[in-house]
């Protein structure tokens, strides 16, 4: 039996938003109609390093096959990063309007875009 080829997308959808030092993207793979991979792809910053381990975690979660609606569970449940939330208060004069909590929401949001368009909404 071979391996499954490995195809190039021309196109990959990402999701980025700004979080506490630049801007976050994640990418999110889906393979056979079930997202298979979360790639974190952080600018800059003290927690880049830990972000490229969380992504890697979350895909070996996704591997090991734990259900999706578990992985977003203990996203939603993530306390927000104090670190955007300061940033753009002292930046917008009080209005939060890009943190989206920081990171784990970032990453949430883009697992909930992806889920979205996988199931059609």
């Amino acid at each position: 039996m071979t391996a499954k080829k490995i195809r190039p997308e021309r196109k990959s959808s990402r999701y980025e938003k700004k979080n506490c030092s630049g801007k976050l993207r994640v990418e999110v793979k889906v393979d056979e109609g079930e997202i298979s991979e979360i790639i974190l792809m952080p600018k800059k910053g003290g927690c880049k390093y830990n972000l490229q381990l969380i992504g890697r975690l979350l895909t070996s979660m996704i591997e090991c096959n734990i259900d999706i609606n578990y992985i977003i569970t203990q996203l939603e449940d993530t306390d927000p990063c104090p670190a955007p939330l300061q940033r753009w208060k002292r930046e917008n004069g009080g209005k939060e309007e890009y943190g989206l909590g920081g990171c784990p929401k970032i990453i949430l949001g883009a697992i909930k875009q992806k889920l979205g368009e996988i199931n059609g909404r």
